[in-house]
Order: structure tokens, then sequence, then C-alpha cells
């Protein structure tokens, strides 16, 4: 049988809850004996690139982080996507190995290879994105000509949704992989579904900033589902989410 399930997901400070119809047996949602198996079924169909890499960036990235924009002239451009992915990955190491160096730190990081336009999906010029920890402008430009390069500081709202839809966008994203990154990054909290009553009935903390709602209903079956998230303030997002048992309810 179906049932209404709820579920939350916890990337930093971003909160997402969906209520959808899931499948379960004998009243109890496929897996949630065991716990971790429900989270996982929950995950495999969360795999939709923007919400997965938003997610990615949600829990890693903060207020400060560099989103790089890498570009080649006429010289140096490279006559395939290809080609351009293996230049941009040989700098990533090269950068990785010099910020490691610099810092005693790992350097968290985000590629794309861009060929399409974001806003018209035409094809543009050979590019890279790079979303990644802040560092020195004489560093970047040790390992990429600082004529070909810019950047912008990623704001602290906590919440990168719309990095990186563009980013996917950018990257012509047609059911590949459209990015690549760094190891040993901190992962979303998925938790155990619960049965509700009616879908869009969450409540949302007092402090939060709703960012995205939506509640969609079948006129012929009856059934809604409903999706929101949220973005907690800087200062209660840690000590609410020492709290992620009471978040389901």
């Amino acid at each position: 049988m179906k049932q209404l399930m709820r579920y939350r997901i916890i990337s930093g400070r971003a909160v997402e809850v969906r209520d959808v119809l899931m499948e379960t047996r004998g009243g109890r949602p496929r897996g949630a004996r065991r716990g971790k198996s429900s989270a996982k079924q929950v995950k495999r169909n969360e795999e939709e690139a923007v919400l997965v890499l938003a997610r990615q960036l949600n829990a890693n990235c903060k207020g400060g982080d560099l989103f790089l924009t890498l570009k080649y002239s006429d010289a140096r451009l490279p006559a395939t996507k290809d080609g351009a992915k293996r230049i941009a990955r040989n700098f990533m190491r090269r950068l990785a190995r010099a910020y490691k160096k610099a810092t005693g730190k790992k350097l968290t990081w985000w590629l794309v290879t861009a060929s399409v336009s974001a806003k018209t999906g035409r094809p543009v010029r050979l590019h890279h994105h790079v979303v990644m920890d802040a560092m020195a402008w004489d560093l970047i430009a040790k390992h990429w000509p600082p004529e070909e390069f810019s950047y912008r500081m990623l704001d602290a709202t906590g919440d990168y949704t719309a990095v990186a839809r563009y980013i996917i966008r950018n990257a012509g994203y047609g059911g590949e992989r459209a990015w690549s990154h760094s190891q040993g990054l901190k992962q979303s909290v998925y938790t155990t579904p619960i049965p509700v009553r009616r879908a869009g009935t969450v409540k949302v903390p007092p402090e939060a900033r709703v960012v995205e709602r939506e509640v969609r209903e079948d006129g012929e079956s009856g059934f809604s589902a409903a999706y929101i998230r949220w973005v907690l303030p800087l200062e209660s997002s840690t000590k609410r989410h020492g709290r992620r048992k009471k978040q389901n309810e």
C-alpha cells in the first residue's frame, strides 16, 4: 500500500521537508524498521542534479567562499570539451596542493566545464566554474593566467540552490554527471520518513527564512504532495540541528 510520508533533508543551515506518497508494507515505509535503508531509498529518489549539487554546496559552503570562472585566450582554447576537462582537473590538483602547503588544510571544491549559455541553452565558448574555499588571488594566479579568471564571493545566506542551478544549466547537463568535486565532503542528513495525514502542514521555525514552498494537488485522486525549504540563521542552526530527532514531528 501507499501512504503519505514526511521526511527532512538537512544540509548545513538549509532544511528541506518533503511530503510524498511512498510504498509501505504493513503500515511502515519499506526499510523503516532499519532506518538507514529507508533513508537510502529516499536518497535514491532524490537524484535530481540541481538538488543534489545544491545540498552538497549547502552542507559545505559558507559566506566568503569563492565562485571562480576560468576562461581561455584564443591561444589556449582547447579544441574539445574533454580537452578542457583535462586542463581543469590538472589545475585543480595543482591548486589543491598549493592550498594545502599554504594553509595546512585540504581544499574543498566543485568543478564544472561549461559549454552552453545558462539563459539560452545555446553553445558558448568553453570555460569552467569552480566553487571552493576562499584563498588569496595570487595563489590562483600562479596556476592560471590572471587575465583569464575572475571570481566573486558567495553570500552568507546558507542556501546556494541558485548557484547549483546556474552551474548545471551552464554545463549543458544531459544526464551525465555534470560536475566533479573534492573528496571528504560533509553529507546531508536524511531523516527516516514518518506518516502524515495531510501534505504541507509542517511547522516552520519562527526564526527560519522560507526560500521555497510548493503544494501540488491531484483533483482526481485527491492526493497532494508538498515541498518546503527554509534556512536557519547562523546563531540558531547549531542548536536546532542538535535536536534532529524532534524535527520529524
